[in-house]
This record gives C-alpha cells, structure tokens and sequence, in this order.
C-alpha cells in the first residue's frame, strides 16, 4: 500500500512537471507580439494589422469675403501598424508605431506621410500625433463619459482654451458608414461641438467599432471673418480653416 501511495505520489508530480513543461513550450512557440495585450477591442492593435482610408481633405483660405479660397483632396489613407516596443517599466505595456501613407487611387504606389505612435498607459489609450499626444480613450468606455483629450499637451484650441473636453456617445451601438458598410457595435468620441460661435466653427468627432478600431472620423476647424467691418462679418463665412473627413475602406492584417 505504502509503495503503491509513493507511485500516485510520483505520478502527480511527473504530470505537474509535463504540464508546465507543455505549457512553457507553448508560450514560447508565441511570437513576442502576440502575448502583448491589446489596447481594447474598441481600439485593437497588433503589429501588420493596416486600414485603409477614403479621405476627403478641404483647404479654406479667402483674402475677401467673395474669395473662394477652397482647395478639396480626395485620397485614400493607409495606416499600417509596423513596429512595437516596450515601454518605460513605469507605464507598462507597449508601443505600437504606425505608419501613414497616401496616394491618389489604386493605380499609384503608396507615398510616406507620417508616422505616429499608439500606446495604453493604464486605463489610458493616447496617440501621438504629430508630436503632440492625446487622449483617445478612457477605459472602460461608457455611456457620457467625459475626460480631457489634451491631458498629455498644451495646444490651445479655438476657443483659446488648453483643456479639451472629450465625451463618449452611442456607446454599443452600431453604424453605417456612408458607403454602406455597417458595424454592430461602436463608440462615437465627440471631441467638441461649438458650431454656433460667429467667430469659428471647431466639430471634431471619431467612431471606433469594435475589433476593428477608428471606422470614421470628421473635423470642422473653421475661424470665420473677424473683421466687423466687413460685409460677411457674423455670417459664418470661412477666412481660414480646414474640414476633414475620413472613411473606413478596408482593413486587414499582412
């Protein structure tokens, strides 16, 4: 009995051994990405995922009330997740570089743009953008949650005002794209919405859907003619400012 006690006895430890030694095998067959978490589902990042964009991109500068001063770019935009590095052991997590590209259509090779960089810090999702970071997201999102977008920079808005009020809508909810393409489950980020000012316009928003990240995204950045002098004077008529609008085409992994 006693032997036959010591025999299970072995038998149990040689599973635990074979056990962790198939699990240690597993994790290490993983690529070092694959075991990185990802940013939220709302906005999903791993290294070859890329989106394809249809942007429209219109320029406004008017010398005169009756100038027209408006110059509209259709492109298609590619952002392509292409590297990733660990950050400081403080923030935890990664980084994830993405890499912007343009061209004209689908006959024209992708040129260079830009590249920005993606990072969770905590409950925080913030782009760098340009150099300048934001505040993309707060998790968990949740129905009217508010948080400063420019929590991480100083860039004055508009209205003269560093703070940046986020808010999330729709939360859960789906939505079609202008194209048709339709997403059961969304977030839309207004970012502002003073539309109303006789001095500018500043209207930004973006939609993420889930497991597939930013869907949608549109700005207003518009100051109006200042001048009281003038005759478009508390019209709403554009001096200087640009409107964009950028649309989910496809997306993919390579």
């Amino acid at each position: 009995m006693i032997e036959g006690k010591k025999s299970r006895v072995m038998l149990n430890r040689c599973s635990i051994v074979v056990l962790f030694a198939t699990l240690y095998t597993l994790l290490s067959s993983c690529s070092t990405d694959q075991l990185r978490p990802s940013n939220d589902l709302y906005f999903p990042l791993s290294v070859g995922v890329y989106w394809i964009y249809d942007v429209e991109e219109t320029n406004i500068l008017r010398l005169a009330c009756n100038d027209n001063g408006e110059t509209v770019a259709r492109y298609e935009l590619k952002v392509e997740v292409t590297d990733s590095f660990p950050n400081s052991e403080l923030e935890g997590g990664y980084t994830y570089v993405l890499s912007r590209a343009k061209r004209v259509d689908v006959n024209q090779p992708w040129q260079p743009v830009a590249t920005w960089t993606s990072k969770r810090i905590a409950s925080q999702v913030v782009n760098n953008e340009g150099n300048v970071s934001y505040l993309k997201l707060v998790l968990p999102v949740y129905e009217n949650q508010v948080w400063n977008g420019n929590l991480f920079n100083n860039e004055p808005q508009l209205n003269g005002k560093v703070e940046d009020e986020y808010k999330a809508t729709q939360v859960g909810r789906p939505y079609t794209l202008g194209s048709g393409q339709s997403f059961e489950k969304t977030v839309t980020v207004v970012q502002n919405e003073e539309q109303k000012n006789i001095l500018y316009r500043d209207s930004r928003a973006e939609v993420y859907a889930w497991k597939v990240g930013l869907v949608y995204k549109e700005s207003y950045l518009l100051k109006y003619f200042a001048d009281s002098q003038l005759p478009c004077y508390a019209q709403n008529r554009t001096q200087q400012g640009i409107i964009w609008k950028q649309s989910l085409k496809e997306v993919g992994k390579n």
